[in-house]
């Protein structure tokens, strides 16, 4: 009899483990206005998270952060927080477009007074998003006060340092960002940029192909490698190039492409997969889809065959802009690729979307399904995956 007892303990002890929520940050049901008033009240600030339901690195840190005690007791202890979808009708896309919100996940803090101090993003680990909260309460790091010293013209070496910092993840069509990262490095000496401050700044800037810390990096890149190691190092600089290279397709400007082409036969030792990657991106800005995807499933059997991040990025696009059959067999091709190297529910949805394109249905079943069953066992939303599943079995009946 006892041991009947203890098991039945045991079931029910492992039954409520599993129904039970799991603890993160304490978002309140309160209204905005409410919550402003509620700020005012209690002296606390308010931490306005920004994500929509589509977001994946939205979830990943609502696993993986918001869960963390350190982020709980922090968040929980100093502000009020509350959370918004941006594509919802009503207080999500009101605040979204108040606060000039251009993507997800974003981060905004308000003082007690409800005025807007501090703005970041994008998935971090506890300890960053930490410390986005504490700057946030610092008039020497937080966003907007440094933006309001910068309109009335200081222009000290550590105001502009801060403000670079601050501006990392403040999207907005107008941000000064580039102009004071150079005013920055421009009051620093030859010997000043060598320092090891200097250096990770400018690794950590160095974004755009034109900009002066874009040009410093590339022309100097063993400066940085006893820092990062080669393998970032690299990466940083494959991103400059293929970020100017969709530029220069955007823009059709073949004059950017072949400086982009002549820097990547110079400053580089792996020419040959870069400029691959460079004529994958110049035709991605183009928005030429099918030279696109024939660029892509050619790297993918020469210098990128193990590059999954890049075939996924192709396969992303094309399921959502491509439109000819023939292009859409190809990302089928290229999708199976990312596949073989690093399968997950968001490439399977996409595999069985570019399938049923083509007219694969029950290929495309087969994938959703298995979606279905990777979404349960990572704990992830399946509903795409079981929308697809309802979509291709409405159109066998």
């Amino acid at each position: 009899m006892k041991r009947v007892f203890y098991t039945i303990i045991l079931i029910f002890s492992v039954f409520v483990s599993y129904a039970q929520p799991k603890a993160g940050i304490n978002f309140t049901e309160d209204s905005w206005d409410e919550t402003l008033q509620n700020a005012q009240r209690s002296g606390k600030q308010i931490f306005l998270y920004a994500q929509t339901k589509s977001c994946r690195f939205c979830r990943q840190m609502e696993r993986e952060v918001f869960t963390d005690p350190k982020v709980i007791d922090f968040y929980n202890t100093n502000f009020i927080s509350f959370k918004i979808d941006i594509e919802e009708e009503g207080i999500g896309q009101a605040l979204s477009k108040q606060y000039g919100i251009m993507g997800f996940p974003t981060y905004v803090y308000f003082d007690k007074e409800g005025k807007r101090s501090h703005q970041t993003g994008a998935f971090k680990p506890s300890v960053d998003f930490i410390q986005d909260g504490k700057n946030a309460s610092d008039p020497a790091t937080a966003l907007f006060p440094l933006l309001s010293k910068y309109e009335l013209g200081e222009r000290s070496p550590q105001m502009l340092l801060n403000l670079s910092n601050a501006l990392s993840y403040y999207m907005v069509k107008d941000s000064p960002k580039e102009k004071v990262v150079a005013q920055y490095l421009g009051t620093q000496s030859a010997e000043e940029l060598e320092s090891e401050k200097n250096l990770k700044f400018i690794f950590a800037n160095s974004t755009n192909f034109k900009t002066p810390a874009s040009q410093y990096f590339l022309k100097s890149q063993e400066k940085f490698i006893p820092i990062f190691g080669k393998a970032d190092v690299d990466k940083r600089g494959q991103r400059i190039i293929t970020q100017a290279a969709f530029t220069a397709g955007r823009e059709n400007n073949l004059a950017l492409l072949n400086e982009l082409k002549n820097t990547a036969a110079t400053s580089f030792t792996d020419t040959s997969k870069l400029l691959s990657l460079t004529r994958i991106y110049f035709y991605g800005g183009k928005q030429d889809w099918q030279s696109y995807a024939k660029a892509t499933l050619q790297y993918g059997k020469t210098a990128g065959a193990n590059d999954w991040q890049t075939m996924y990025e192709t396969g992303a696009y094309l399921k959502h802009f491509a439109k000819d059959k023939e292009t859409l067999k190809i990302g089928v091709q290229i999708m199976d690729k990312v596949l073989q190297l690093h399968k997950n529910y968001e490439h399977l949805c996409i595999y069985s979307t570019l399938q049923n394109r083509v007219g694969n249905k029950d290929l495309a079943l087969k994938a959703a399904k298995e979606a279905v069953t990777v979404a349960r066992a990572e704990g992830e939303d399946g509903s795409e995956a079981l929308e697809l599943i309802a979509e291709l079995k409405a159109v066998k009946k």
